[in-house]
């Protein structure tokens, strides 16, 4: 049964491995819901809708269409509205879970890069302080907008500490640095996991979780590879 995501027609879940649910939303002609775009309807839910269409958004993860690249010198790269994300179906070259990136499709793709030691620095791969959300730059370049990551970071961390007694929360993770490039899908999980982020989920699994939005209701900036 789909989650009850609210407003029929305006989004929609594709349960599944990532590649063949990514084809049927794209046919659709929607968009996958981006980071930002899932912190915004995460706010809105809390005081808006049915306890149904909260839950469903609050206590569900979610995978999204902002792409983070690999390069096998460590670096990385956050993508946001991925075309290549976008272009995944059953015929893409999934190796260990992953896109294979032709040879230099990294240096075209525009998006905020990080070596391996802001990674090691940014990614602690634990759940962190409102304050270390709040600045951290990986964080701030999923939200888009530094506003936006304060008020869902206080949403968060009031509904963790209320709901499970939480008090760290939403903490990064990322993939080792790749034999050859390749890109995955950033996810963001559910509130009684904390609400991280990661990018080191698996393209092949068959437990992929998209939202696709339709058009009109898409209000995130593209920014799409060249």
């Amino acid at each position: 049964m789909s989650l009850q995501l609210n407003k029929p027609g305006r989004y929609k879940e594709f349960y599944g491995a990532n590649p063949e649910q990514m084809n049927l939303l794209i046919k659709e002609g929607r968009v996958p819901i981006s980071t930002a775009d899932l912190m915004r309807i995460r706010l809105e839910v809390l005081t808006g809708g049915s306890e149904d269409v909260r839950s469903a958004w609050h206590d569900n993860y979610f995978d999204t269409g902002d792409a983070i690249v690999y390069h096998p010198n460590g670096n990385a790269k956050i993508v946001l509205d991925s075309k290549l994300a976008r272009e995944l179906n059953l015929d893409s070259e999934i190796r260990n879970g992953a896109l294979i990136l032709p040879d230099g499709m990294y240096e075209q793709l525009e998006g905020t890069e990080f070596n391996r030691d802001e990674l090691e620095k940014y990614v602690a791969e634990e759940s962190l302080t409102l304050d270390q959300v709040n600045q951290n730059p990986i964080w701030q370049a999923l939200a888009r907008d530094k506003s936006l990551l304060n008020k869902y970071a206080d949403m968060v961390f009031k509904e963790t500490k209320d709901r499970f007694g939480y008090d760290k929360n939403m903490g990064l993770y990322v993939s080792s640095k790749p034999e050859e490039p390749n890109m995955r899908l950033w996810y963001v999980g559910r509130l009684g996991c904390r609400s991280g982020a990661g990018g080191n989920s698996s393209l092949g699994s068959d437990i992929g979780r998209l939202v696709g939005v339709a058009p009109e209701a898409h209000s995130s900036t593209e920014n799409a590879e060249k």
